[in-house]
């Protein structure tokens, strides 16, 4: 009997051992889970402010952009880029800026790089069609088609793209628009974004700041030679009217500015691309905003505005 009752005890034992093992497993597997879902939503909670933050940075520096260019207007007559607006801003750490400022630590570490691009130095997709998007503008479909052939690309892609995408009845908002059209290929596009962009109204090409593909396209039969010795000449003598424009087609080649329509040249601009990148935390955040500056206040009362802006988070640790 005495064996008996100590077997039943071990057993007893023995089974309250196997169970609390298996409650502080249960348990540790609970609590791990736990930790996990924890960390997951300070990990999420981190990331919705360091992207609120980078969106606030972002547009603290379209905003000193739009000052530049209000400041430029007041001082300038015409854009080129020798100016203030065209230098780069690399890449500075937060704190630089604000040494006097009590700024929390999470973005002390923060850093900014960016800058602003004439977006009529690129040539304008939107002259594809008439201001109201009804019908193909043959002259903005003839430099496209220069455009393409100029960077080794089927000029007759031009007329057909134009056409296809008439046919939508949709204009284009992004580049990425193309993707799916006869004949377009990614590549294609990438190569594009060099070139290209798309405003919101028919425009003029700035000869002081566009390439020298994009003056081939603005300027009827130009060569590339001839394209490359006015990006030269505008380098140390910007063009300051329409009259320089053609004076220094004269000096390339005098049938060059012969019965060439200059309606479509300009020596000063009304759109700027404002790229930002931020480094904060895990993340880098870009932004791309397309700001309009006018002679006149605009509707929102003020000289200059933000068309549209977009922001990516493009790498997280």
């Amino acid at each position: 009997m005495t064996y008996i009752k100590e077997r039943v005890n071990c057993d007893e034992n023995g089974s309250a051992t196997i169970i609390a093992l298996v409650v502080v497993g249960v348990a540790a597997v609970l609590l791990t889970g736990l930790i996990w879902r924890q960390d997951i939503e300070v990990r999420t909670l981190e990331n919705n402010r360091d992207r609120v933050q980078a969106l606030w940075l972002s547009r603290s520096a379209i905003d000193f952009s739009r000052l530049v260019l209000s400041e430029d207007a007041r001082t300038s007559q015409y854009d080129w880029l020798g100016e203030p607006w065209a230098l780069p801003l690399g890449e500075s750490k937060i704190d630089d800026f604000l040494k006097d400022q009590d700024i929390p630590d999470e973005i002390q570490g923060a850093s900014l790089l960016g800058g602003l691009t004439d977006a009529q130095g690129l040539f304008n997709l939107t002259n594809l069609w008439d201001a109201d998007f009804k019908k193909i503008n043959p002259t903005g479909v003839a430099a496209f088609g220069r455009l393409l052939n100029a960077v080794g690309m089927n000029a007759g892609l031009a007329a057909q793209l134009a056409q296809e995408i008439l046919s939508r009845g949709l204009p284009l908002s992004g580049l990425d628009d193309l993707d799916g059209l006869s004949g377009v290929s990614a590549g294609m596009i990438d190569n594009l974004r060099l070139y290209v962009c798309i405003l919101p109204m028919l425009t003029s090409t700035n000869v002081n700041t566009a390439s020298a593909p994009v003056l081939m396209a603005a300027i009827p039969n130009l060569s590339l030679g001839a394209a490359n010795q006015l990006v030269q000449q505008r380098a140390y003598a910007p063009f300051k009217t329409s009259s320089d424009i053609v004076a220094a087609l004269n000096r390339i080649s005098v049938t060059q500015s012969s019965g060439i329509d200059i309606s479509g040249l300009d020596v000063k601009s009304q759109f700027w691309l404002a790229r930002t990148e931020v480094h904060l935390g895990r993340g880098v955040f870009n932004s791309e905003a397309l700001i309009q500056r006018s002679s006149t206040p605009l509707p929102t009362g003020e000289f200059t505005q933000v068309i549209w802006n977009k922001s990516s988070r493009v790498l997280s640790e």
